[in-house]
């Protein structure tokens, strides 16, 4: 009999440890990694930007503090058979859950902000389930393993897993954004731009950080059209009033090209009038010339290019591709780029243009074919 109890203490013991290890493990990931952008928007938003965000501290003080909560509860429900001794971590994983659930409608959050509903579901089932868990309790006298009351317990913390990331924010296009944030203001600029390849239909700030990223490394002109440009022009350029982010995305492009946009003009329009003032830097140049490919004006492009640069295959790859393309809309042009690779391309490209079928098949084509060129934006954007 003693020896039974023993068995018994050691193997709550064993149940104890390993749940308190799944949930540290689970608490810190969920914060430091899965939730961590989202965690530092939310006490930038609270403390109107007055506090700094530290996410490995953060992560470390909210897997003790719900394990100091889950140790209380497992205290107070000490009642609950071996198999069920995980029950005791739901409020704790409910509020790791919560932490990550902040709706932000001013950075364009597409989740659900109605998730409180799936908190209150996932209580009252808590609730329900409680006054069953004595129906996993073995017979008496019956052996309890530490295998046979640790596979049980595993399912419900992975449901308790599963109910944290349910009712946290999941925008994907959000997660996205503040995490190429957080890479700018680590001036971390070829992670920003990884972050930005994933995304599809990138939100505008997410595009005009990817152009801002691509300027800071020399590449806007080489790489612009290798991302979706669904903006256009409008895409390049923040508004100064979008300061609703923990990266002050405005004051950072704005010290770049030497001044900050305002509310009330376009940005190409903003950018030719600064391109010329004596305290333009200048990427205000190169933003403008890419602003002209985006507004598909290759004349102005054309026009502005030639006034410092001399066409040679050194030119950036997209400008080439926009000099050739205006050669083929203008033959009577006198501005004439001698590029034979860049010209087979091109003739392949005009060659699926031509083809003879459906427009979205032809348009699918180019894109799996040319996608990332100058051309295929300029027929099908």
């Amino acid at each position: 009999m003693r020896h039974s109890v023993l068995q018994k203490q050691q193997t709550a013991r064993k149940i104890f440890t390993f749940c308190v290890v799944y949930f540290l493990a689970f608490a810190f990931c969920y914060v430091f990694l899965l939730q961590r952008d989202i965690l530092a928007q939310t006490q930038y938003k609270l403390s109107d930007g007055t506090t700094l965000y530290r996410p490995l501290l953060s992560a470390v003080l909210c897997a003790l503090l719900g394990t100091a909560l889950s140790i209380f509860a497992f205290r107070m429900l000490r009642r609950l058979p071996l198999r069920a001794k995980a029950m005791a971590w739901f409020p704790s994983f409910l509020l790791i859950g919560l932490l990550g659930s902040a709706h932000f409608p001013e950075l364009g959050d597409t989740a659900s902000p109605y998730r409180w509903v799936w908190v209150l579901l996932s209580i009252l089932a808590y609730m329900a389930l409680l006054p069953f868990c004595s129906l996993l309790r073995y017979a008496p006298g019956k052996r309890e393993s530490f295998t046979s009351c640790a596979w049980p317990n595993a399912l419900l913390l992975t449901l308790f897993s599963l109910v944290s990331i349910a009712i946290s924010n999941t925008d994907i296009v959000l997660h996205r954004t503040l995490q190429s944030a957080r890479y700018l203001q680590a001036c971390d600029y070829e992670a920003a731009l990884q972050t930005a390849r994933w995304e599809a239909s990138p939100s505008k700030r997410l595009s005009s950080m990817t152009a801002f990223a691509l300027s800071k490394t020399d590449q806007m002109g080489q790489s612009l059209f290798c991302y979706p440009q669904p903006y256009g022009s409008e895409g390049l350029l923040p508004l100064c009033s979008d300061t609703v982010m923990f990266y002050d995305l405005p004051r950072a492009v704005g010290h770049h090209i030497g001044y900050k946009r305002g509310n009330d003009i376009t940005a190409t329009r903003f950018l030719e009038t600064i391109a010329p003032m004596p305290h333009a830097r200048p990427s205000a140049r190169q933003y403008l010339l890419c602003a002209y490919l985006l507004d598909k004006e290759l004349d102005k492009f054309c026009t502005l290019l030639l006034t410092r640069d001399s066409l040679s295959l050194s030119l950036p790859r997209h400008y080439r591709e926009a000099l050739l393309l205006h050669q083929e809309l203008n033959p009577e042009t006198d501005i004439l780029l001698e590029d034979s690779a860049l010209n087979v391309a091109f003739q392949q490209f005009k060659a699926y243009l031509k083809e003879d079928v459906a427009k979205d098949e032809r348009e699918l084509k180019c894109r799996d074919r040319f996608g990332n060129t100058y051309w295929n934006y300029y027929y099908f954007n």
